[in-house]
């Protein structure tokens, strides 16, 4: 039987640190150069705390890092969980 289980899923700060996001700014909400476009003044906006979020730019978005995962690489669900070692075989 397969299975999803997001608690396996890595932190949004760990997360994002991995993915090569250098973020800045205080408050609930960072910012970041979008890997979704030729960003080159900070457009994405990601919260730490639930891996949310935002290009002011190009208008991505998504509400965890999974949902990024599978922007970014244009992986399907159940792929995008494996990758990141939240889908199992039981």
């Amino acid at each position: 039987m397969e299975k999803f289980n997001r608690s396996n899923l890595q932190s949004p700060a760990t997360y994002f640190k991995e993915q090569g996001l250098k973020l800045t700014g205080g408050g609930k909400w960072k910012t970041a150069l979008c890997p979704f476009h030729d960003d080159h003044n900070p457009s994405l906006r990601v919260r730490l705390d639930t891996g949310g979020f935002k290009c002011m730019a190009c208008g991505v978005r998504g509400g965890d890092v999974l949902a990024f995962h599978m922007q970014r690489y244009d992986l399907g669900f159940i792929a995008a969980a494996k990758q990141l070692g939240a889908w199992r075989v039981t």
